[in-house]
C-alpha cells in the first residue's frame, strides 16, 4: 500500500470516528442541562437512585462505552496501515543517518506517535471536549484543550522512544533471552513513570499550591498520622481550570510523600467528605496497593513478552509488515496492535484486583473516619459530580471498572452503618 492511500484511509477513519461518537453521544437538552436535586446527596436515600438520576446519568456514560470501543478499534485500524506502507518508507529515508538503530528506534517511534495522534485528534475532541462540555463538566476553552493534548503528545513520545529504543536494545543485546530482559526493562521503566509522575509529568498540566486551610491541614495531618502513614505536603491541585471534576490522591515515597487535593473536591464538599475521601487516598498508601499493582503489572508483562516471543518466530507475521523480525524497527506498529490485544486480555483480571483494594481502602476510611452518613454522602455526591454510570451493564463493570459500582460502594457503607451499636 502507498503512503498516500494509507494516509488516505486513516483521514477517513478518523473523521468517520468521531462522527460516530458525536451522533450516538446526542441526548436531548433536558436530560443533560438537568441537576441532582436538594436530597441528592442525602445519606438516608442510601443506594437508591431516582429512574430519572439513572436515566441522565446513562446517557452520559453508555455512549461512552461505544466511544471507548471505536477508540481502540481506530487505533489498531491506524497501525496496521502505518505497518503495511508508511513506516517502511520513512524508515528507508534515514539510511545513512548517525545512530544507527538508536536513531531509526527513534522515529519510529515519534512517527508512529504522531499518527496515531492526529489519526485520534478528531474522536479525542468529541470525546474530551464536545461531550465534557455539553454536559457541563468541562471548564477549559478549545484552544486551552489543544495545548494539553499537545503536552500529552510530547510527554507519550517521549515516553515511546525511550521505550522503543529500550526494547529494540534489547532484542539486539539477548536475542535468545530477550523477553526475560524486556521484562525487567520495563517492569522497572513502569516503575519510574510513576514515581516521576508527581514531579515531573503533573506539574505540567496543573499547578500546584499548599492548602492554605489550616484546620483541614492539621485535620489531615492527624488523619495521616492514625492511618500511620508519613506526609510532607497538602497540596492544592488547580483542576477547576480544566474541569468539574473532584478527586484527590497520595504520591511519593517516605518524606517526600504528598496529599493532592483537587480544588473542585475542597469547594464542593466539607471538611468531613474530604477528610473521608482523604482517608480513602491513605488507605491506599498504608496498604501498598500501589506497589502490589505494579506487582501484577510487572506479572502481566511477563505474560505478555512470553507469548510475543513465540510470536517471534512467526516470520510470516512480521513480514506481512516488511519487518524482518522483531528487531526490525519496521515491526513497531504490530508490536503496538500486540500490546494493546494483551491490554485488553488481561484488564478484566487487572480490574477485579483493583475492586477489590478500593472495597478493602473504603472499609479503612470508614474505620479512620468512623463516619458512614458521610461516607454514602460523599459516595452519592461525587456519584453525581462525576456523572458515574448508577446501573452499569455487568459487561463493563467487569471489562472496565477499576472501582467498585458506586451503588455496591454505597451498600457498604449503609451496611456498616446497621452494624454500629
Amino acid at each position: 500500500m502507498t503512503t498516500a492511500r494509507a494516509l488516505l484511509f486513516v483521514s477517513l477513519l478518523s473523521l468517520a470516528s468521531a462522527g460516530v461518537v458525536a451522533l450516538v453521544s446526542r441526548a436531548p437538552a433536558d436530560l443533560r442541562n438537568d441537576r441532582p436535586g436538594p436530597t441528592a446527596s442525602d445519606p438516608a436515600r442510601g443506594a437508591e437512585f431516582s429512574d430519572r438520576e439513572v436515566q441522565r446519568h446513562g446517557a452520559y456514560r453508555e455512549p461512552a462505552y461505544a466511544g471507548l470501543a471505536i477508540g481502540i478499534v481506530l487505533e489498531v485500524a491506524v497501525l496496521l496501515l502505518v505497518a503495511k506502507g508508511p513506516l517502511r518508507s520513512v524508515l528507508a529515508g534515514t539510511d545513512g543517518w548517525p545512530g544507527g538503530w538508536v536513531m531509526k528506534s527513534v522515529v519510529a517511534a515519534v512517527f508512529v506517535g504522531a499518527v496515531t495522534w492526529l489519526a485520534s485528534l478528531p474522536l479525542a475532541y468529541v470525546r474530551g471536549f464536545e461531550i465534557q462540555q455539553a454536559w457541563g463538566l468541562s471548564t477549559q476553552s478549545a484552544p486551552a484543550w489543544l495545548g494539553d493534548s499537545l503536552r500529552s503528545l510530547v510527554v507519550s513520545i517521549i515516553i515511546a522512544a525511550v521505550a522503543a529504543t529500550t526494547f529494540f536494545g534489547l532484542v539486539r543485546w539477548q536475542p535468545r533471552t530477550w523477553w526475560i530482559w524486556a521484562w525487567a526493562g520495563f517492569t522497572a521503566l513502569t516503575a519510574l513513570l510513576f514515581f516521576l509522575y508527581p514531579v515531573a509529568i503533573a506539574p505540567l498540566f496543573n499547578r500546584f499550591t499548599p492548602l492554605d486551610d489550616p484546620s483541614l491541614e492539621r485535620d489531615i495531618r492527624s488523619l495521616a498520622s492514625e492511618a500511620g502513614v508519613e506526609v510532607d505536603q497538602v497540596l492544592v491541585a488547580d483542576a477547576s481550570r480544566r474541569s468539574t471534576l473532584e478527586n484527590a490522591y497520595v504520591a511519593g515515597l517516605g518524606r517526600t510523600r504528598q496529599v493532592v487535593l483537587y480544588d473542585t473536591l475542597l469547594t464542593a464538599g466539607g471538611p468531613a467528605e474530604t477528610r473521608f475521601v482523604v482517608a480513602h487516598e491513605l488507605a491506599h498508601d498504608r496498604e501498598n496497593h500501589v506497589l502490589k499493582n505494579l506487582a501484577l503489572s510487572s506479572a502481566g508483562l511477563l505474560t505478555g513478552f512470553a507469548v510475543l516471543a513465540l510470536l517471534a518466530h512467526r516470520t510470516r507475521l512480521w513480514s506481512w509488515a516488511g519487518a524482518e523480525g522483531v528487531a526490525d524497527q519496521a515491526a513497531l506498529p504490530l508490536l503496538m496492535v500486540f500490546a494493546t490485544a494483551a491490554t485488553l486480555v488481561l484488564l478484566p483480571a487487572q480490574n477485579a484486583v483493583s475492586r477489590r483494594f478500593e472495597a478493602h481502602a473504603d472499609r479503612i476510611a470508614l474505620e479512620l473516619t468512623q463516619d458512614p452518613d458521610t461516607a454514602i454522602r460523599v459516595q452519592r455526591r461525587l456519584a453525581f459530580a462525576n456523572l458515574a454510570d448508577l446501573r452499569p451493564p455487568r459487561v463493563a463493570v467487569w471489562l472496565l471498572y477499576s472501582h467498585p459500582p458506586v451503588a455496591e460502594r454505597i451498600a457498604a457503607a449503609v451496611a456498616e452503618k446497621r452494624s454500629e451499636p
